[in-house]
């Protein structure tokens, strides 16, 4: 067959076209904005969520900080029309529910996750739907009793007045799995470190108390609070202690000795899942709701869980990841 040769006033034309072709493919990408701070877990997130989606789906990245406003997030907005928003950490909700009221545009879906009480976060909020990241804490104990020597039968939990129907949810799971959650409500308007010592004094002197449950609370859960309450606190007590958050499940903070958290990726799957069906849906949301992880990452703290209460070393195969 003879080639066919072209001359280089059509090449250029062909090569144009090409161009314009590819650049056209890539507008026609549904563009979705993600917001989210610096760290490794919120990429883990963040790569879930690119992966999961493809090609076909364009991922504008927006990583805030703790000096990053409403205004900077309603420039970025404009500029990328995002089909819709998937905003990560407390913050990052806040932003991007502040940006559909700066721009009265509630038209825009929003996906929030990786935040503390996501559903508390999105509540009376309209396009939206989300995945918390709190383990129920019925799964943690079930999972922990599961490796340990002896049973769990009550765990204790300090809370805010504010949260008590978290607080009541949970203990009603946790009924029905034999174990009795015992609450310390604490009114919000105390002093954050006074009302703490004071809840978890009489909380482990309590000897009917066989495990304690950390929230995921700023109230009482900083880095002052950790240092000067937690860690004294609990320095002589014989029992686990249940976090959730995995810096806190180390052995060299001596703190958490077992935590169940949300796979990262997973997460970011997971989400990319509810950004699918809401395309599917027209670009909005048919129902309100807040998912549960589906995927989790059983950690333990291999040392301290040795020094509190033992562990059944033939179990341990149980465990998704064992800290030395």
């Amino acid at each position: 067959m003879d080639q066919v040769k072209f001359g280089s006033g059509l090449t250029a034309t062909i090569v144009a076209m090409l161009i314009g072709t590819s650049a056209f493919a890539q507008n026609a990408a549904k563009s979705i904005l993600v917001l989210h701070p610096k760290g490794e877990s919120f990429d883990d997130a963040k790569k879930g969520i690119q992966e999961t989606l493809g090609p076909t789906y364009a991922v504008k990245d927006f990583e805030f900080d703790k000096e990053s406003g409403v205004g900077d997030l309603v420039k970025v907005w404009k500029g990328s029309l995002p089909k819709i928003v998937v905003a990560m950490d407390n913050k990052g909700i806040l932003l991007a529910k502040d940006a559909r009221d700066n721009l009265h545009d509630s038209t825009v879906p929003l996906v929030g996750l990786m935040g503390v009480r996501v559903d508390a976060s999105l509540k009376n909020v309209r396009n939206v739907v989300g995945i918390n990241y709190e383990i129920p804490a019925v799964t943690t104990l079930v999972n922990l009793r599961a490796i340990l020597p002896k049973p769990i039968k009550k765990a204790g939990v300090i809370y805010r007045e504010s949260m008590e129907d978290l607080f009541l949810r949970n203990a009603e799971f946790c009924k029905q799995e034999g174990i009795e959650l015992v609450g310390i409500k604490v009114p919000d308007a105390s002093d954050p470190k006074e009302s703490l010592d004071k809840a978890l004094k009489d909380l482990i002197g309590r000897a009917d108390v066989d495990a304690l449950w950390v929230l995921n609370d700023n109230f009482f859960l900083n880095a002052k609070l950790i240092v000067g309450s937690w860690q004294p606190g609990l320095s002589d007590w014989k029992h686990p202690v249940i976090v959730g958050i995995e810096t806190l499940v180390k052995p060299a903070f001596k703190f958490g000795t077992f935590a169940v958290l949300p796979d990262n990726y997973a997460l970011g799957a997971q989400a990319a899942g509810l950004v699918q069906e809401i395309d599917d849906a027209g670009w909005k949301v048919e129902e309100w709701k807040v998912d549960q992880p589906l995927s989790v990452v059983k950690t333990l703290n291999k040392p301290g869980t040795k020094k509190c209460c033992g562990i059944e070393e033939s179990k341990l195969g149980e465990v998704d990841k064992v800290l030395e």
